[in-house]
């Protein structure tokens, strides 16, 4: 028999956190977290979780690899106080792009957070639209991968860009944008990029597939940081005739620079969901737009303690 539900966060300030709660009619359970002299972290769960199914909601920060730690005794602290369950709700999974050993990069993989994360015995890992779907691979318990498209269909719908051309600024993108433009009804065309030894600098767009002359475009990305990929397609499609060019992004790991950056193209509005929190983004950069997936996550969440199936949540 299943425990009654419990819901805790590590950022309770979070629009997102606020948002899930009022979804699930929960209050947001109380604990603190300290550091102390020696910038050690004290944490105290300060109501009981005894026995009950708590869902642990951890958004990530700029300072995230410090915040993995607290995650970590948080979830450590609820198990020495008889926790039913703990499943992390992640809304943007970190690390996500590092999925194998580059001969370039030589650099962490995903692996080390799955182990990190299973290492304090949480029970499941809810999270949306990994980068690549192989994450899940990397855990021995289970992982939810929900999808940012329905909040995504309702604001194409709202802003009556159906006849738009979705477009994907890599060829590695074509299976997220193809399955998109199909369930939309929409085109799709494909950007190819020449290669760069340097993984980390900026891929230089040369070829497009698809007819996007005179058309508006929705470049479509799990993911944007330097925002260095999306500028540089912008400015290829419209090179290309494009007539307006918007961009459509899960998760926005967005820094000043790369703002500005955006700031200076040709983009027309960039739409970004609230995975992260982008309340300081929007002041520096008008054009930026958020949708709120707050409602899937509670639905998530509502069908995972129920034991109901999520399929339903593709479809929304």
């Amino acid at each position: 028999m299943r425990g009654s539900m419990m819901l805790f966060a590590l950022t309770p300030e979070s629009t997102l956190t606020k948002n899930i709660a009022r979804h699930l009619n929960l209050p947001v359970g109380a604990m603190t977290r300290r550091k102390l002299a020696n910038t050690e972290t004290l944490v105290e769960i300060r109501e009981s979780v005894r026995g009950k199914d708590v869902y642990l909601i951890f958004s990530c920060t700029k300072d995230f690899n410090n915040s993995i730690l607290d995650l970590l005794m948080v979830v450590e602290a609820m198990k020495n106080a008889s926790v039913g369950t703990v499943t992390i709700v992640l809304p943007s999974f970190p690390y996500a792009r590092y999925d194998c050993v580059s001969r370039v990069d030589r650099c962490p993989i995903a692996r080390l957070i799955a182990d990190m994360l299973q290492s304090v015995d949480c029970d499941r890992v809810l999270t949306m639209d990994l980068h690549t779907p192989q994450v899940q691979g990397y855990f021995d318990l289970p992982v939810d991968n929900i999808t940012a498209e329905p909040a995504f269909r309702d604001w194409i719908k709202e802003n009556h860009l159906k006849k738009a051309v979705l477009v994907t600024p890599n060829p590695e993108g074509t299976k997220r944008v193809a399955q998109f433009s199909e369930s939309m009804g929409m085109q799709f065309a494909i950007v190819h990029v020449a290669d760069n030894e340097d993984s980390a600098g900026p891929h230089r767009p040369h070829s497009l597939v698809g007819n996007i002359k005179d058309r508006d475009c929705i470049i479509y990305d799990d993911i944007a940081d330097r925002c260095d990929s999306i500028v540089k397609t912008a400015e290829f499609l419209k090179l290309k005739g494009a007539k307006r060019v918007f961009c459509m992004v899960t998760h926005g790991l967005f820094t000043k620079e790369s703002l500005q950056r955006c700031a200076a193209s040709p983009i027309d509005e960039l739409v970004v969901t609230d995975t992260i929190d982008q309340q300081e983004n929007q002041e520096i950069y008008p054009k930026l737009h958020t949708v709120d997936v707050s409602h899937l996550f509670a639905e998530a969440i509502r069908r995972v303690h129920n034991n109901e199936p999520l399929l339903a949540l593709f479809k929304l």
